[in-house]
């Protein structure tokens, strides 16, 4: 299975909650990297800009050896497109708020329109479905498929023993 990550994933897995540094995880970041070298696990160029924001010794080493996983294409740009007409034509479901607006103006969209485009599942650190925002909700709305970072560890047996 084919999955886009979300910058907050990312997060997750490297600052707070899995930090590489640490063998206990291992087993998580031997996956994680085999399946970005494997073409698996993929994203949207905004998302490495979005981690490129902070500078830090962890960003800096899984950003060098992820360089690869980063997309965009002019069929991703239509997607992406398509998916904002969409929106605004459900103005019931996604009324103007700053909720919508932060959705709107991060990568998360960028990051559905990939894995809209790659028929892939999104992998974001949301844990509950929000109301009516955030990456879960939206995806949930466009049908495209979505998970979390525990779901995808279930999913794919990582540290299963």
């Amino acid at each position: 299975m084919k999955y886009c990550i979300d910058t907050s994933a990312l997060i997750d897995l490297g600052e707070r909650h899995y930090p590489e540094r640490l063998a206990l995880f291992e087993p998580i970041w031997q996956h994680v990297y085999q399946e970005i070298s494997n073409g698996n696990i993929i994203s949207v160029d905004f998302v490495k800009n979005e981690l490129e924001e902070k500078a830090d010794d962890w960003r800096a080493r899984f950003l060098q050896k992820a360089d690869g996983m980063f997309h965009i294409s002019a069929d991703v740009e239509k997607e992406f497109a398509a998916i904002i007409r969409e929106i605004e034509k459900r103005k019931e479901k996604f009324n103007t708020n700053k909720a919508r607006d932060r959705s709107m103006s991060g990568a998360d969209l960028w990051v559905i329109a990939l894995a809209r485009n790659k028929a892939c599942t999104v992998i974001s650190a949301e844990t509950k479905k929000l109301a009516d925002y955030g990456i879960g909700a939206i995806c949930r709305e466009l049908g495209v498929p979505h998970v979390n970072l525990v779901k995808f560890f279930e999913a794919n047996k990582v540290g299963v023993k």
